[in-house]
């Protein structure tokens, strides 16, 4: 949770699940994108394919059990915690002025390990974002880390294969794009949780967590620069770059908007970038 002088020890107890999941399952559903809208560049039987991989591998992510009540709460969070990312980027600026936000098929979901791309209109093109969503408990996101560190030695970046931008003509398969993982601490997603099903709109528009996102963001873009160059792949680590100058540009446009970046930070934050800084040493 977001630390207040007055607050240090509480704690966000009480949280409107079914309401918000409610609203976060119609916001999602709206917005994602639809494998069948694109029949004409791969054709019904690939498409089809597709929807049958996806319905096995959800059916090997269940096993048919009855998931334990923390993982059942776990995952509707980050339901939840992907539905408010995604309302107020696009309704708030939370990623800029003129950022867009897509959330992407279920299939691009589920396969590809794909929440939402952030889009940013720029004057000489568009820069892109993979956006990959963690909440979690105990704040381990090394097999994510882990998962996009293996894709630059293989010299790849993230793909998508059912895309259809809301800034250029580009629709199709998308891929190099720069993976980012998002992150809040299960505190700071009730607390925004709360806020959103009341209509918070207002205080939302101006939440610190905004600003820990562009953190995590930029200081994951070093990170992965680094590691791509000193695995011999410069332009992964050029696309990284790319993407941390498009980031700061807006974290100062934000600084400018809503006041100074008063770094008010997360546990999952600070658990996170110790991670990050003690993986650093390795390769610096």
């Amino acid at each position: 949770m977001f630390e207040r002088p007055s607050q240090k020890e509480a704690r966000v107890e009480f949280v409107k699940m079914p309401q918000a999941l409610e609203k976060a399952k119609e916001v999602l559903t709206r917005n994602q994108i639809q494998m069948a809208g694109f029949s004409d560049l791969y054709g019904e039987e690939v498409i089809k394919n597709d929807a049958d991989e996806l319905k096995n591998r959800e059916s090997n992510f269940s096993g048919g059990k009855i998931p334990e009540t923390h993982e059942y709460v776990n995952k509707n969070l980050a339901t939840i915690f992907e539905a408010i990312i995604f309302d107020q980027g696009e309704n708030a600026g939370w990623f800029g002025e003129n950022a867009s936000l897509i959330a992407t098929s279920k299939y691009d979901d589920v396969i590809n390990g794909v929440d939402l791309i952030v889009e940013w209109k720029e004057n000489l093109g568009v820069s892109r974002m993979e956006a990959s969503i963690d909440v979690t408990f105990n704040h381990d996101v090394q097999k994510k880390i882990s998962h996009i560190k293996k894709s630059i030695i293989d010299g790849d970046l993230g793909k998508i294969k059912y895309f259809k931008s809301k800034v250029s003509d580009m629709r199709g398969e998308l891929s190099k794009v720069p993976r980012i993982i998002l992150g809040a601490d299960v505190d700071t997603v009730r607390e925004l949780t709360n806020e959103w099903t009341n209509g918070g709109g207002q205080k939302l528009a101006k939440h610190p967590v905004q600003f820990q996102f562009f953190d995590e963001a930029i200081s994951q873009c070093h990170y992965f620069a680094a590691f791509a160059e000193k695995n011999g792949q410069p332009r992964i680590a050029d696309a990284y770059m790319d993407l941390l100058r498009v980031l700061e540009f807006q974290y100062a446009k934000k600084n400018q908007k809503l006041g100074e970046d008063k770094k008010v930070r997360d546990a999952f934050y600070k658990d996170t970038q110790t991670f990050f800084q003690l993986e650093e040493q390795d390769f610096k």
